[in-house]
């Protein structure tokens, strides 16, 4: 049963200057549906894994990122570079250089991985959970959603410029 959206019938009142009528618009059942109502389905469809949440974790590891902290970068840098001040100190410069080299990889490569898989671990624990924090992460962007087995491009929804919610509407019409 579709809602009729319409000006509030009223007695005319020669005091109140007439306002013009706003046309009946009939809004479809499906529009209805609350952000709260759209965002538990997207978690069941994520869960039976129909849909899949992708991550750019260049973008979510940027410093206004509502997933990202940088004090989770800087509790592998600082043991490193104290690692590394302790080598040049004890062991002269040479070593303390290698120490510096090795120091930088091993951020680089494990420790940005570690980065990644928290941030990919606080998605799916915080943000799957609270459609507030759902929706600041979309508005930032740096998520898609994508249906599962389908490449095409209605099968995907990119952050912030689609909408998740029409997104998951559609994937209900067609499932």
């Amino acid at each position: 049963m579709p809602i009729i959206v319409s000006n509030p019938s009223a007695q005319p009142n020669p005091t109140v200057p007439a306002r013009p009528a706003v046309p009946q618009v009939a809004i479809p059942p499906e529009a209805a549906e609350t952000a709260e109502e759209l965002f538990a389905r997207l978690r069941r469809l994520c869960a039976e894994g129909r849909v899949a949440i992708e991550l750019d974790n260049k973008r979510l590891s940027h410093i206004d990122s509502p997933v990202s902290f940088e004090a989770w970068g800087n509790q592998l840098v600082y043991p490193l570079l104290l690692l590394t001040c302790a080598a040049w100190w004890w062991l002269g410069w040479k070593v303390g250089a290698g120490t510096a080299v090795a120091s930088v990889l091993l951020y680089l490569t494990i420790g940005k991985a570690f980065l990644h898989r928290r941030i990919d671990r606080r998605v799916r624990e915080q943000v799957l959970e609270d459609v507030v924090l759902w929706r600041k992460l979309w508005n930032f962007g740096g998520v898609s959603l994508r249906r599962i087995g389908e490449v095409e491009a209605d099968g995907t929804c990119v952050a912030p410029r689609d909408n998740w919610m029409e997104f998951v509407r559609r994937f209900a019409k067609t499932a």
